[in-house]
């Protein structure tokens, strides 16, 4: 069986207005003032930034992730694969975006076979693809920091036990 994760339009959608957004901030004054040589360094260098943003909104939109019981497909106009039984590296970090940490995301990094992917959980679903790659990367013997522990235990999966048997709770059920 084989589960696809994408990034829905919803998610992306504010990714886009700010690029946008940003590039029309930046362009606006470069092609209607003359702006004194600092500032258009400043805002050259701002509106490269944005349309760097606005080009891996774009990659997000249309990538996408196929997970099977033999590994994880990143397909796209970037292509990966990771096979399950190649895995050697797994975390799960949290960046906040408040002081009290109440609002954030996480980001899943998968390492193996040469190649590496970087997700984050504004994707459909993030709970159970980290999930499917958790249960490689026990399998395969992974270590995980205390960091990564913490945060599969916020999103509701509990740590092998000591007999190696995996338990999986979701958050507030």
């Amino acid at each position: 069986m084989t589960a696809v994760f994408t990034y829905p339009f919803k998610s992306l959608l504010g990714s886009y207005l700010r690029s946008f957004f940003g590039i029309v901030l930046t362009l606006v004054p470069l092609l209607l003032l003359n702006p004194i040589s600092v500032i258009v360094y400043m805002l050259v260098f701002l509106l490269c930034a944005f349309l760097a943003y606005g080009l891996r909104t774009v990659l997000r939109h249309f990538t996408r992730f196929e997970v099977s019981g033999t590994g994880i497909v990143m397909s796209g106009p970037v292509n990966r694969r990771i096979e399950w039984k190649e895995l050697e590296g797994f975390s799960l970090n949290y960046y906040s975006t408040r002081r009290d940490r109440e609002a954030g995301w996480m980001n899943l990094k998968l390492k193996g076979g040469g190649a590496r992917l970087s997700i984050d959980s504004t994707i459909d679903d993030f709970e159970e693809l980290v999930r499917h790659a958790f249960r490689a990367a026990v399998r395969n013997g992974i270590v995980l920091d205390a960091s990564t522990g913490m945060n599969l235990q916020a999103l509701g999966i509990t740590v092998p036990q000591s007999d190696g048997s995996l338990e999986y709770r979701t958050a507030g059920r």
